[in-house]
């Protein structure tokens, strides 16, 4: 298996902003390349331990060959109980069973969670994942081949209603109804099979791409990849059972790309920093971003916002 591609965002910010301490247990929910966790293993060392999870298998694979270097068993002297043998676990999920995971392992509380909800450069340019409309592939959008629904199914059996309903929620585009219009009329000719295929059918309904600032089928495929995935749905429910992981003191980072992702995220903590009975604090009042070196350097950095949180 290739290397990652992936450039781990704002790694600094983020590794930084977990107070990381020799011998602690973290976990990283969305393991990706390994690129924030291989940090998490240096920042923990000689005995910090990581659970770390991702649904895609191919970042699972990507992320043990990264990390093969830091999983030594662990010396005798340096095991906290007994049976601890390496100090990295991987097991491919989507972050909604993390807590069942951790359980599982007895891997709690923790120290530290880290969630990235980014869409890796491994899946972008992966032309069989059908994520990008800039290669040609088939229509499927799914983090893991354990998930049933595609994004082929989607387009071409879903009401055209619904179609503009996800373009509208999970898209905010505001020509949600003339894709989904131009996406129904041209299903009843032939099934669209491919990436380019629908790229092509949004484009002509869009009348061409001249008027747009960026491609007519961006946020048409953000959409689609959301609605594939549950991705929305996920958050809301991981959300509270990662916080629940965490020791007193612990905290948790988490790093959002889209609006939608950084609204449920900022608003549970929020809720749960103003509660009657507070579970949490904020690190940072303020939301974090890259810094315009980043930006600059690592392109799909930019949208990039960083909320860490510290269990009370």
């Amino acid at each position: 298996m290739s290397e990652s591609l992936q450039i781990p965002v704002m790694l600094e910010e983020a590794v930084n902003g977990l107070n990381l301490k020799p011998g602690a247990l973290v976990i990283d929910a969305t393991v990706g390349g390994g690129g924030h966790a291989e940090a998490i293993l240096n920042a923990t060392a000689p005995n910090g331990r990581l659970l770390a999870i991702d649904w895609d298998q191919d970042a699972i694979g990507r992320s043990q060959k990264r990390l093969a270097k830091y999983n030594h068993p662990l010396a005798p002297s340096l095991r906290t109980k007994e049976g601890e043998a390496k100090r990295v676990i991987f097991k491919q999920a989507n972050y909604t069973e993390t807590k069942r995971i951790a359980y599982e392992q007895r891997f709690y509380p923790v120290s530290a969670v880290l969630l990235d909800l980014g869409v890796s450069r491994d899946q972008l340019k992966d032309e069989s994942r059908g994520f990008s409309f800039n290669t040609e592939g088939p229509l499927d959008m799914r983090f893991s081949d354990q998930g049933t629904l595609t994004a082929r199914e989607i387009v071409n059996t879903w009401p055209e209603k619904s179609l503009e309903r996800i373009f509208t929620e999970y898209g905010e585009e505001r020509h949600a109804a003339r894709a989904a219009q131009a996406i129904a009329a041209a299903r009843k000719r032939a099934p669209i099979n491919t990436t380019r295929e629908l790229a092509d059918v949004v484009v002509r309904g869009a009348g061409g791409r001249g008027r747009y600032r960026i491609h007519p089928a961006t946020r048409i495929f953000q959409a689609l990849r959301i609605a594939t995935n549950g991705e929305l749905e996920n958050l809301k429910r991981a959300l509270p059972e990662l916080v629940s992981l965490l020791a007193p003191g612990g905290r948790m980072a988490v790093l959002s790309f889209h609006s939608l992702e950084d609204r449920i995220v900022k608003f549970f903590f929020r809720d749960a920093a103003r509660a009657q009975a507070p579970t949490i604090t904020l690190v940072n009042k303020k939301v974090k971003k890259p810094t315009r070196a980043e930006a600059l350097a690592n392109k799909p950095s930019r949208s990039a916002k960083l909320r860490i949180i510290q269990k009370t």
